[in-house]
């Protein structure tokens, strides 16, 4: 079978069970772009095509700059000390909620070090840090918010009952296994930076499944710019905060400079679309690393970051255990493959569970990265078919959601020793069936969020190999 030459389009794909349609009321102002009539002006044509570009470019517009609320004065936290890491883990879990509405009936909680995570399945979603009182009360504060939305507000809960929160504060007590079942996040959330002051309680109702050989791999590092999440995509700071946001492992851009430094960013040009700077326009290996050090800035200001920065924060700052490489042309490749080297030895020279796997997307792709020099053992995924996967003996298989769960290939793929990884997903509906019917180690998206929860109210954690620092492990 001959290899594709480029990514699938997701609304052309031969038999897919899955077609996007833009719904008719996205672009209200364009369905009055193009002439109605056959005997239009030069004028009027000119007129209604500008209007049909500014349509479509509002169709990829953000959405309005979003700063996440912050209690006055610190809050509650700035009179408390951090909890014991490794017992504060005793909240996550999956939990009923009463009160407030704003997280729908169900939620699931991950604790990553001193933060407690909140998602729910509306694309919902909270991030909190943990603090005890000194009368050994163990609050949560942060803010909440709807993803891609101007949705947002502040957050406060205590954990309850008072016996598990005083063991968890001062570890003098084994907590009772009664008590761990009977956990309870019981506060407030609101609007905007007011107060909070709508009820919310989250009453625990089962444990996390284990997702150990499940990947939740965030887009572009974290979320994407559009998003405003609080931090640009692609930056060292989206990458610290990829964890509380949901996700395991993280996906991220590699394009080369013009003196051959990998960089992290997504388009193959820079422009205002991520970045800022009067003189940051134009293609990636136009510009020296000096020339972006100088010219550019993403779009809260933040570095454009190399590729060993990145890597460097994810080894050394965060528990991730996977980097998806999207690497954008064959010509930046063997350079990737140089800068990973020493991250993938160092990691296993640690006993750091961290795979950093090269993303191949095309058959130009392929070729360059087969006539290239891995390090031993690299880990490689092709977004092509699974027979692309096996002649260039890469480890993880890729498919785009929109050519439908698959189920039966799927299997095959995980029976020959290899993983499957489903891009990029972020619909419902279809996360859904592809978690129930497809069964992948993991999925690429921009809700990571979304993902942690629906797997744990649908997903089974895959009976196929697991994804490590030296391949795949059955």
């Amino acid at each position: 079978m001959a290899r594709s030459s480029r990514r699938p389009n997701p609304t052309t794909s031969s038999g897919s069970p899955f077609r996007i349609t833009p719904s008719s009321s996205s672009l209200p102002v364009c369905s009055q772009a193009m002439p109605s009539k056959p005997h239009a002006t030069a004028r009027h044509l000119r007129q209604n095509l500008a209007t049909l570009a500014l349509c479509l470019s509002l169709a990829h517009c953000s959405i309005d700059a979003l700063d996440p609320p912050e209690f006055p004065d610190g809050g509650l936290l700035a009179q408390s000390i951090p909890p014991a890491l490794g017992p504060l883990a005793a909240l996550a879990g999956n939990y009923h909620t009463a009160g407030s509405t704003r997280f729908g009936d169900a939620v699931s909680v991950s604790v990553v070090r001193d933060h407690v995570s909140i998602f729910a399945s509306n694309t919902v979603y909270a991030i909190t840090r943990a603090g005890c009182l000194s009368d050994h009360r163990l609050i949560l504060e942060g803010s909440w918010r709807r993803a891609n939305a101007l949705n947002t507000g502040l957050l406060r809960l205590e954990v309850r009952p008072a016996e598990v929160a005083e063991a968890l504060c001062t570890l003098d007590t084994v907590i009772a296994p009664e008590l761990l079942d009977s956990i309870a996040l019981i506060g407030t959330l609101g609007e905007g930076s007011g107060e909070p002051s709508t009820p919310l309680s989250l009453l625990l109702r089962k444990p996390l499944k284990d997702m150990s050989n499940f990947r939740i791999v965030a887009h572009r590092g974290g979320c994407r710019t559009s998003d405003e999440c609080g931090a640009a995509e692609n930056s060292l700071e989206v990458l610290r905060m990829a964890e509380f946001l949901g996700a395991n492992a993280v996906e991220i851009d590699t394009s080369i400079t013009k003196d051959g430094v990998p960089i992290v960013y997504h388009d193959e040009a820079f422009s205002a679309r991520l970045t800022q700077g009067n003189y940051c326009f134009g293609p990636i290996n136009e510009f020296t690393l000096a020339h972006v050090r100088a010219l550019c800035r993403l779009e809260n200001g933040e570095q454009v970051p190399t590729l060993e920065e990145a890597l460097t924060v994810i080894l050394d700052e965060t528990d991730l255990d996977g980097v998806w490489l999207d690497i954008k042309n064959p010509e930046s490749i063997q350079s990737v493959i140089d800068v990973v080297a020493p991250f993938r030895a160092r990691a296993r020279a640690e006993n750091r569970g961290l795979t950093l796997v090269y993303g191949l997307y095309s058959d130009d792709m392929i070729d360059a990265y087969l006539a290239a020099t891995p390090d031993e053992n690299a880990v490689c995924l092709i977004e092509l078919d699974p027979a692309d996967v096996r002649s260039a003996n890469c480890q993880i298989w890729g498919p785009r959601w929109t050519r439908g769960p698959m189920s039966d290939k799927v299997a095959r793929v995980q029976a020959s020793g290899r993983a499957v990884a489903f891009w990029t997903l972020d619909e419902l509906d279809f996360l859904d069936i592809i978690l129930a019917d497809a069964k992948p180690n993991g999925i690429l998206t921009n809700r990571p969020g979304l993902v942690f929860q629906r797997f744990q109210e649908l997903g089974t954690p895959p009976a196929g190999p697991s994804i490590t620092l030296d391949g795949v492990r059955p």
